[in-house]
Formats: structure tokens, sequence, C-alpha cells
């Protein structure tokens, strides 16, 4: 989603970007491209709280996978210092690209962003990559619902993780939970046009529903399973974020014959409607924190 309120740490990515044809459900445009920027900023704290509970330490090694444009490569580039590593899988050569410049424009050598298919390409860190044996950390943010296939992943899984390492996952687990209140029927519709384009994409809105319980019967154990509930009012980065969600991704669902340019419309008025109560709210997707180790 995209945005821009009141963030630290604003690093501008190269120049506006085209959709290539490995682009994802939600593109990888140059508008989308803002939209995860504005959305890592929202979410920076409790991405760093999570990584904190985790023990990520200065001179750690991280595996970010399905790292996107690298907003939250940089961040854990520079928690684990120029002693660490942090290495970011990302399948869109497009954000790789973009990646790599923010690294080299920060001075973050530590950080490398590197093109792989979770669905197809072994994960670094077996025994036959020993450079990158053993990963402190490894993060995962939105990535799996997007998977038609879990079972490679969480097969190798283990191979890239230390033997006092953690995985942390941030996965939706209720994403019905999004809306507008009080003026929101249209706002509801959209969401769950929203799933059913995931769904059609083969991808799971709710997989951090059956992720516990997959990973503990493969021999994980679980940590900690949090909920991370998002939620403001008028002029909040949460209600921006939503709100600019909204106008970015209804294009596409109107392709995919899923929304209307009449349903936009009304859910613009609604948005319009909402702007003038001053006791309206967005909620967002409900998240849940997965941390688990072996």
């Amino acid at each position: 989603m995209s945005w821009r309120l009141c963030c630290s740490r604003r690093t501008d990515p190269p120049a506006p970007l085209s959709t290539p044809a490995d682009s994802y459900v939600l593109g990888t445009h140059a508008e989308e491209l803002e939209r995860l920027r504005f959305q890592h900023d929202l979410w920076r704290p409790t991405a760093e709280a999570a990584w904190r509970r985790a023990g990520l330490a200065t001179g750690a090694r991280v595996l970010d996978l399905g790292a996107g444009p690298g907003f939250a490569a940089l961040d854990l580039a520079r928690q684990v210092g120029p002693e660490g590593r942090v290495l970011g899988l990302e399948r869109s050569a497009v954000y790789v690209a973009a990646g790599q410049e923010l690294a080299r424009r920060a001075g973050l050598s530590q950080l490398e962003l590197r093109q792989h298919d979770l669905l197809r390409d072994p994960l670094p860190g077996g025994p036959t990559d020993q450079p990158t044996a053993g990963f402190d950390l490894i993060w995962m943010r939105w990535v799996a619902m997007f998977l038609p296939d879990l079972e490679p992943l969480l097969a190798a899984l283990p191979t890239a993780l230390a033997p006092a390492g953690r995985l942390v996952l941030h996965e939706y687990v209720h994403w019905d939970t999004f809306g507008l209140h009080p003026h929101g029927a249209a706002i509801r519709r959209f969401g769950r046009a929203v799933q059913q384009s995931f769904v059609a994409a083969a991808g799971d809105p709710d997989v951090n529903r059956h992720l516990p319980s997959r990973l503990a019967a493969a021999g994980w154990r679980l940590e900690a399973l949090t909920p991370l509930p998002v939620l403001g009012g008028q002029a909040t980065m949460a209600a921006q974020w939503l709100e600019r969600f909204v106008s970015v991704y209804s294009p596409q669902l109107i392709n995919q014959g899923l929304w209307s340019a009449a349903d936009q419309t009304e859910a613009e008025a609604e948005i319009e409607a909402a702007a003038r109560d001053s006791g309206s709210f967005w909620v967002g997707p409900t998240v849940l924190e997965l941390r688990a180790s072996r």
C-alpha cells in the first residue's frame, strides 16, 4: 500500500519502474513500489520489535525471504552492522535491482540481494553452501500467502537455519477484519474481492491459520504466536495505508472482473464520508507473528 506521512529514515528508490513478466499479483510498477515503502515504514516498529524478540544482534546472519525491493533488508543490515550479513532473496528482477541500488546508496556492503524463486531454487545455507551456512534469523513477511505450494520452502527452511537460530514469520491470519467503520459496505465488498483475487492466483490470504500446525508437525518448536492488529482513525498512517491500497489495487481487480467502476465510485464516496467523520476508523487484515526454532 502506498504512503508517506511521518516515518523515519526514508530512502528514495531508483527511478520509476516498469511492470515485467515476473510481476506479482499486486504488480511491480512504480506506484506499488511506493506503496511498499510506506507499508514498511508503517510496520517498521512492529518488525523491529519482532527481530528483538528473536534475539537479533550485531554480527548476526539474516536471511530475508521474499525481500521485495529490500526495505526490511536495509533495516536488518543496519542492525547487524558491518560484522553481520543480510541476504535478501527475491523473485522479481525489478525489485532486486531496486534493492541493490538502495544498498549501494546506503553503503551497506553487508547486504546482498539475489534473484531467487522460492518454489524452485534451493535455499542457501546448507552443507553445499558453506559460505552462507547457518543463518541466525530467517525473516519472512507476506510471502507464504502468495505461494501456491508451501512444501518446498517448509522442507528447505531447516537447512538454512543455524542450530540456535530462529524463524520469524508475519503472515495474515484473518483477512476479514479489513474494513472502514462505520462507512464501509463497498469497502467490505472490496476486501472480499481482494481475497478472491489472491485465491485465484493460487494464494491463501489467511495462510497463518495452518502454518503453525504444519511447522509443529515438521519438528519446529513454536515459541510465540502473537496477533498484530492495525487500525487507526483519519489522518493516521494506518488509515492512509489502507485507503491507498484501495486506490492502488482497484484497477487490477476491475481488470480481473472482481470489481467494477461503479463499485469503485461507491468505495470512494465512503472514504470521502469517513474523512468528514472524526469518529470513523480503518481496520486492517490481522497479522499473526509466528516465531519458531529447531
